[in-house]
């Protein structure tokens, strides 16, 4: 001791010796500066400058400054910090930090700060008297007071826990840390809170009433089912839908169903799913898989249910009346489950028994609606004869009677005509294949198939037309309203319903029924008012026609000793008269073949010869519109009329001029004539006129061929 002390007191002297002695050569700080400068430069010199400029630092004394300053702290220190407390730059730290993290496995760097063992370990302390406190601790609260990340404090916690830490981590949630005591208080109270319910209870509302650990309750909780302590089972997971059903009220939910089922023969799902029994169909399906079930939209059906339904359809068809299954089911079926169940028993019948669905649920027998068809049969007639005697007008004529029939009689002999065109078909391309000409059989099924194709286009504009045609003749019967008022006062005990479907499905029939009971009234009445007047014969109307018309050629020769003016006066009254008298004559006989024929024809007006000349055919209707119109032609005859007596007066005063010369007194000799010159001009103003007359029925004609 008292050697070490000496040599301790000769270092000191030789120290102050060194002090006070002169150096013989000194270096000023500038040359210090560059010849440290240059070893740098020269990489013979790792040191580093600090951020002051007044001193150089080398690494390794770095790296023991920052382990020094990590103890100082505590064993938390951040890099930032380092910078300002070594002052150096912060690229020199973190290079230095990084040899650390590697060269000792203490330290590690996390989020820009060296943490140690000692940390962690002081870390761990807090941590446990924070558990034994409060029973749990969760990872997100620890994160948040120190600042750390998950992942970082599991890695570090786990190794500690039942050294440092007294508790467990929780193995299906890792973000919990909680005690023994804390798992066997929570696993009673689970025990004895699931133990005392009776009925489907949702767990999520078990969770936010008791404050239980959600994760840490569904382990537990399975775990006392698994071993039999909890008599129930978690139905939906461990999600929001997690139910808990206990034994007691599964074995009474079950008990209910099959009750409910064995005596009502149906089950409702929404009835299941209010027990609780979240998937009801495949509840159903797995506890009946023996029982044959009907499965609607909203319920299921026994057999004993649609057996009944299925008597009841078929004594309404074979009795001819009508049955509303809805009133045989149960009124918490729908009436689309009642619909489908309709359809599912109709399928077991015969195809061929006639039957409509009404409302759905309503089954109406083709005989019932055959009698609800009579009652209108003696109306009809009643409306027919009505309609004849009080307003014939409106009814059809004859040729709207024709089209009509013929119509519905193309319609009936149109497949006739293509069975019996394909059948000639058939028969000629035999005839040619057994003559043995190839080329003529080809062109025989051409022409065939070509005039097969003409045939159905005729066909489709037939049909056409004929849809448009029946439109425009149908007469109303009655009224969907009039008709449900009779349906109503015949048919007892008829829900509303079937009376208005009812009606909309026979107004159809009713008004194509009623055009036959029309037709037929109005041929015979027609037939039997117009019999005088068809029994006429053409030799009968050839001789009025006769005798007319020589009239007519008498009286005509009569006008020609009148003046001009008494001569257009007389023409105008011939044409209101006997002229008049022949037309409606000659149209009147040419209205019985369309039944329009009148009793009287001078009651014939223009506007009713039009109506006849818009139902003739097309070969008679040209020839009577050319002498209908000649009854009003007066822009016509008095300029034909005129012309005549002007070419007349002219040849006269030609003849004249010829006979006694060509002089003075040839205008004198003509008198109240008028002269040569006044003929002729006024000729020339017609001759534009009567050109254009001569001419517009040439061109018209032209122009249609």
């Amino acid at each position: 001791m008292a050697a070490a002390w000496e040599e301790i007191r000769r270092l000191a002297a030789d120290f102050q010796r060194a002090q006070f002695a002169e150096a013989a050569q000194r270096l000023s700080e500038r040359n210090c500066i560059e010849i440290v400068a240059k070893l740098i430069a020269e990489k013979q010199l790792d040191v580093v400058h600090t951020l002051d400029g007044k001193e150089y630092i080398t690494p390794a004394q770095i790296s023991r400054e920052i382990q020094d300053e990590l103890h100082v702290c505590g064993g938390r220190v951040n890099i930032v910090d380092l910078q300002q407390i070594i002052n150096v730059d912060l690229v020199h730290i973190e290079s230095r930090a990084n040899d650390i993290v590697k060269s000792d496995r203490t330290i590690q760097l996390v989020l820009g700060q060296f943490i140690n063992e000692s940390y962690l370990d002081q870390l761990a302390e807090e941590i446990n008297d924070k558990l034994q406190e409060t029973g749990q601790v969760t990872i997100s609260e620890l994160c948040k007071a120190y600042d750390l990340p998950g992942d970082f404090l599991i890695q570090a916690l786990s190794p500690r826990l039942g050294r440092i830490i007294h508790g467990q981590i929780d193995q299906d949630n890792k973000g919990v840390i909680f005690t023994e005591a804390f798992v066997a208080r929570h696993r009673a109270r689970i025990r004895g809170l699931f133990s005392a319910i009776t009925r489907p209870t949702p767990v999520t509302n078990l969770i936010t009433r008791y404050g239980f650990q959600e994760q840490l309750l569904y382990s537990v909780l399975e775990e006392l089912v698994n071993t039999g302590r909890l008599k129930g089972t978690v139905v939906g997971g461990r999600q929001d839908k997690a139910v808990f059903v206990p034994d007691i009220y599964a074995r009474t939910q079950s008990n209910w169903v099959d009750s409910f089922f064995k005596q009502n023969g149906y089950l409702e799902f929404d009835a299941l799913s209010r027990l609780g029994i979240p998937d009801p169909v495949n509840y159903i399906k797995k506890r009946y898989k023996s029982t044959k079930l009907l499965f609607l939209k909203a319920a299921c059906v026994g057999q004993e249910i649609v057996d009944q339904v299925e008597a009841s359809v078929d004594e309404a068809i074979s009795s001819g009346t009508w049955v509303d299954i809805a009133t045989l089911l149960p009124s918490s079926l729908s009436i689309e489950d009642s619909g489908i169940l309709l359809q599912q028993v109709m399928r077991s019948f015969n195809k061929h028994l006639s039957t409509i669905i009404f409302s759905d649920t309503i089954v109406v027998s083709e005989k019932f609606i055959n009698s609800c068809t009579d009652l209108f049969t003696e109306l009809m007639h009643h409306k027919a004869e009505k309609e004849m005697k009080n307003n014939p007008v409106n009814l059809l004529t004859e040729e709207d009677l024709k089209q009509a029939s013929i119509l519905e009689n193309s319609s009936a002999n149109k497949k006739d005509r293509k069975d019996e065109r394909r059948k000639k078909a058939t028969e000629g391309s035999g005839s040619v294949r057994g003559g043995g000409g190839g080329n003529a059989r080809e062109i025989r099924i051409k022409k065939t198939k070509k005039k097969g194709r003409k045939d159905a286009e005729s066909d489709e504009e037939s049909q056409a037309s004929s849809t448009s045609r029946n439109k425009h003749l149908e007469i109303p019967f009655m009224s969907q309203e009039e008709i449900q008022d009779v349906l109503r006062s015949h048919i007892q005990d008829c829900p509303e319903e079937l009376i208005t479907e009812l009606a909309e499905h026979l107004i159809r029939s009713l008004t194509k029924s009623y055009q036959e009971v029309v037709r037929s009234v109005f041929v015979s009445s027609t037939s039997s008012s117009s019999g005088a007047s068809r029994r006429r014969t053409i030799k009968d109307l050839q001789e009025e026609v006769s005798n007319l018309y020589n009239n007519i050629r008498l009286f005509e020769k009569g006008t020609k000793h009148f003046t001009d003016e008494t001569q257009t006066n007389l023409a105008k009254h011939m044409l209101k008269t006997i002229c008049t008298d022949i037309t409606n004559l000659i149209f009147n006989f040419l209205a019985a073949d369309v039944m329009m024929a009148a009793e009287d024809r001078t009651a014939i007006t223009s506007e009713v010869r039009k109506k006849i000349l818009g139902k003739l055919p097309e070969e008679t209707r040209g020839p009577l519109t050319k002498l209908h119109t000649s009854l009003n032609g007066k822009d016509q005859h008095s300029l034909l009329v005129k012309y005549q007596g002007l070419v007349v007066k002219q040849l006269i005063s030609q003849n004249y001029k010829i006979g006694q010369g060509d002089d003075d007194t040839v205008d004198d000799n003509l008198g109240e004539k008028e002269s040569a010159d006044t003929i002729r001009k006024e000729l020339q103003e017609i001759t534009a006129s009567l050109k254009d007359l001569v001419l517009r029925p040439r061109k018209s004609s032209v122009t249609e061929e």
